[in-house]
């Protein structure tokens, strides 16, 4: 055990539906049946989008990454949407998805909570600088997307069998690197909208050995923050958002974000790892390959 660092507290239990899922619901019912002029066509042309925020939410909220990883390459390949604005589409369903799943990890009290004041500000300037300094762009999207999954996945599956148990915290002087950490993080996550969990939760368990549960709770509620802040920034600042598409994604995401961590309680983690690293890997090849073939 790490000096100074606590051992592993006892872990609640959490159930798939919340009431505050409901809540959602209703609310999103009343922003859908007014802000579009014609609700029932926008729900006919893209209502399978909620099955594919639900997948997406799942993935992201089991595993600390993100839906992107799902939402990027489905909206570039199948719906034939611009790099950029799948981005957005990424982010803002994230917002919705991974605040959703990270609800549900902090009540199974799975969450650092003494780190948040360490990694956030970072987070949030690393995100500020990716998006409206270094402003995303469609070769830049393409292009880092690809090496960006490939190397989650890679990293998902050296971690598959260290630290199952681990500390519960790491000890002050891992804050300096954590914020560092957390910065690249939001750098990524503003140009590919995959990122700040997996890395800091990568490094917090290798460096310190922090539990793979607690570092991925972590992961989950910094990636929902990050999503949400840079949500607010393309809504209001960048624009664009493709918000017909957005709305059922969020949806679906509403639900699975919660089944993330859900299903963490029922099904060996391990088995979640493996999956969702050759899911991340099979991603960022074609990913990359597409982006080479454009050159072609």
């Amino acid at each position: 055990m790490i000096e100074g660092v606590s051992p592993l507290p006892a872990h609640g239990r959490i159930r798939w539906f919340s009431p505050w899922q409901g809540v959602f619901v209703l609310a999103w019912l009343a922003v859908f049946l007014t802000a579009f002029p014609d609700p029932l066509a926008v729900a006919q042309r893209h209502w399978p989008l909620a099955l594919v925020g639900f997948a997406g939410a799942v993935l992201g909220n089991a595993t600390a990454v993100g839906g992107g990883l799902v939402f990027v390459p489905v909206m570039m390949l199948v719906y034939g949407l611009d790099p950029v604005r799948s981005l957005q589409l990424a982010l803002v369903s994230q917002a919705v998805g991974m605040t959703s799943g990270a609800f549900g990890w902090l009540s199974r009290r799975a969450v650092p909570l003494e780190l948040l004041p360490v990694a956030v500000p970072a987070l949030l300037v690393g995100s500020t600088l990716s998006t409206l300094v270094v402003r995303p762009n469609p070769l830049l999207v393409k292009g880092m997307f690809g090496p960006a999954s490939v190397f989650v996945g890679l990293v998902v599956l050296y971690l598959l069998d260290r630290h199952p148990v681990g500390v519960a915290g790491v000890p002050r002087r891992a804050w300096p690197a954590l914020a560092a950490i957390a910065l690249v993080g939001g750098v990524l996550t503003g140009w590919v909208a995959i990122g700040e969990g997996e890395v800091v939760a990568a490094f917090l368990m290798l460096a310190y050995g922090l539990s793979a549960e607690r570092g991925i709770g972590l992961g989950t509620v910094l990636l929902s923050i990050n999503s949400i802040f840079l949500a607010v920034l393309h809504a209001f600042v960048v624009g664009g958002v493709p918000w017909e598409m957005a709305a059922f994604t969020m949806l679906g995401c509403a639900f699975g974000g919660r089944m993330g961590p859900f299903l963490t309680q029922w099904v060996p983690p391990r088995r979640l790892k493996v999956g969702f690293a050759a899911l991340a890997i099979a991603d960022g090849l074609l990913m990359t390959w597409q982006f080479l073939r454009s050159f072609g």
